[in-house]
């Protein structure tokens, strides 16, 4: 057996012995150090500094390993002794305790990234509450200057996001929403000051060139704690057939630099490399650019490109999932003639067919549940899903929130509305409607507040004016709330039923019922019914109250019937009960 005796001999020689624990503690050293850089913050500079000073140490443990080992160990020298006895046992040595550790270490960190189950966290990781970093995309400017691109300029701005969203899976990433960001459009303020406000540690600045098919980005990403650095510039280019990619890969490289870098394994399960059709995607852009106007003309447009973005490719789940969100829109407003809801869910339901990965189809399935079809506990699993695949999606927190309102969990209701504020902090959304939440849990100073801020935010919100006028008559403040009702019947003479309600309950009967003949000669719908059931509630009037309650279609907010204030003469009757058995809310 010479060849299993020279295999002994070279496994036996200390500097075999030295080299091999050398390089598997050098391996795990190096690994952690990635785990530390990676999770708190640590600059990667750090572990390039601790690699040189391990290929230089190297050589001089080899030798100093071949000296000590020419030495003969005296008799008495027994620690010496055991050690190099110990050496030459080949399972019980040294190196195999350091193989062997290293595979159980091996084992951990594969089961730590690849930790995927379906629990309140992704992975591991997001369950330490490691340090988030937070980053805000600045709105994108145009090299050209012209407005005739703005929503292909939009498009790329949302994109981006929306591809950054995706990191925060699996890295506390902390992403601003653009509905946020977009109030620094053609910003005059310094970086700093716009990080101070918006509360974030890194801004990425772009500029982007479009044409009939293509952009270029130009992109700085700033580090501003704790002085104002540039921390990585790029000039880019792709096709739109290859979009999705291009931004998948822009953010890789955005978590690299702030020291969130993920795996290529996890690249993998969460990168976005699918071709889209140009033409599909051009008419997707208009659509979503259209929407987000926020104005009558501007939704009936928007639907009417996602229509078309629907024609040229059938198979393209973002058309969808606009659609999904246009018509929800639609649904919790005045424009919704009935059917809204419905063709929410059709869309939504064809954009899960074509895609599972995507947080907002999870959205907009889950609101299909809360507000039409009143599956609650569907309803739940969707929002919760959704926020597991991109927890910065405000509008699911905003949504989840008003579910668990519904489902009694008011202190559950504040948590979720103030992550929307979290990640939407200019929204006069999630703002103006926390003020319900809070005067139903007794806090009506913090109610009063949340609500004005709404209107630092958007002057003469709707929302806002709505909400505070409630929000007085929970005080007892009736003058005050039947002066901010009587202004947002005249700014937006849809909400008129607001203040049909608030006459309701003040004594202010003839001008109550004033306002429900208005209502009553116009063509019936569910904003109509829902703000009639509440004037008759307020009246006192339960046959009619009733009636516009079970209106059907009936409008988003009619469940909500349940819990709200407004609606607690209706609970004395008999009628309530069968309207909460049709319900059939979750215990």
């Amino acid at each position: 057996m010479p060849e299993n005796n020279k295999i002994k001999k070279i496994i036996s020689s200390p500097v075999v012995q030295a080299f091999l624990i050398y390089l598997s503690s050098g391996w795990i050293i190096l690994e952690m150090t990635d785990y530390f850089i990676n999770n708190y913050d640590l600059p990667a500079r750090f572990r390039d500094i601790l690699l040189i000073i391990m290929i230089i140490g190297l050589p001089i443990t080899l030798f100093f390993t071949w000296i000590l080992s020419r030495e003969k160990p005296k008799e008495d020298e027994k620690g010496v002794g055991g050690f190099r006895i110990l050496l030459k046992k080949p399972w019980f040595s040294i190196p195999g305790v350091v193989v062997f550790g290293l595979l159980i270490f091996s084992a951990v960190r594969y089961v730590y990234q690849h930790n995927t189950e379906d629990t309140a966290f992704p992975n591991i990781s997001a369950a330490m509450q490691l340090p988030e970093v937070s980053l805000a995309v600045l709105p994108f400017t145009s090299f050209t200057g012209s407005s005739d691109q703005d929503w292909v300029i939009a498009g790329q701005h949302e994109t981006l996001i929306h591809e950054l969203s995706r990191v925060s899976q699996l890295r506390p990433l902390r992403i601003i929403s653009r509905s946020t960001v977009d109030a620094f459009k053609n910003y005059d303020k310094p970086i700093a000051e716009i990080a101070r406000e918006i509360n974030v540690d890194y801004l990425v600045e772009t500029s982007v060139l479009a044409s009939e098919d293509s952009v270029t980005l130009q992109l700085r990403l700033i580090h501003l704690v704790p002085e104002e650095s540039i921390v990585w510039a790029e000039t880019s280019s792709s096709d739109f057939s290859h979009i999705l990619g291009f931004y998948s890969g822009l953010a890789f490289e955005i978590a690299r630099r702030v020291n969130l870098a993920l795996s290529p394994d996890e690249e993998e399960v969460i990168g976005n490399d699918r071709q889209i059709n140009p033409e599909c995607y051009k008419a997707y852009l208009r659509g979503m650019y259209q929407l987000n106007l926020l104005t009558q003309e501007g939704t009936e447009k928007g639907l009417e490109y996602l229509h078309e973005a629907v024609r040229i490719d059938p198979a393209e789940p973002f058309a969808y999932a606009g659609l999904a969100l246009g018509y929800l829109e639609v649904a919790h407003s005045p424009l919704d003639p009935g059917d809204a809801l419905t063709k929410a869910e059709a869309a939504a339901s064809q954009a899960f067919k074509l895609d599972t990965t995507m947080a907002e189809i999870y959205t907009s399935l889950g609101e299909v549940y809360l507000y039409e079809l009143w599956k609650f506990n569907l309803a739940r699993e969707y929002f919760e899903k959704a926020l597991r695949i991109n927890p910065n999606l405000a509008i699911a927190h905003y949504h989840f929130a008003w579910a668990l309102y519904l489902f009694g969990d008011v202190e559950g209701a504040i948590r979720e509305h103030l992550l929307a504020q979290k990640y939407d902090p200019f929204n006069p959304l999630h703002f103006a409607w926390m003020g319900i939440l809070y005067y139903v849990n007794g806090q009506m100073e913090e109610a009063f507040e949340v609500v004005r801020e709404s209107f630092e935010l958007q002057k003469d919100y709707a929302a806002g004016y709505y909400v505070l006028g409630l929000t007085y008559l929970q005080d007892g403040n009736t003058e005050k709330a039947i002066e901010t009702h009587r202004k947002l019947a005249e700014l937006y003479p849809w909400w008129k039923w607001g203040l049909g309600y608030t006459y309701a309950v003040t004594g202010h009967i003839a001008e109550a019922e004033e306002i429900i003949d208005q209502l009553e000669s116009e063509d019936p719908n569910g904003w109509i019914a829902y703000g009639l059931s509440q004037i008759y509630a307020g009246l006192g009037r339960m046959d009619e109250a009733f009636k516009w309650l079970n209106y059907e279609p009936h409008h988003a907010f009619t469940a909500w019937a349940a819990v709200l204030p407004a609606f607690k003469g209706l609970r004395k009757d008999p009628r309530f009960e069968e309207f909460l058995k049709e319900l059939n809310l979750p215990d």
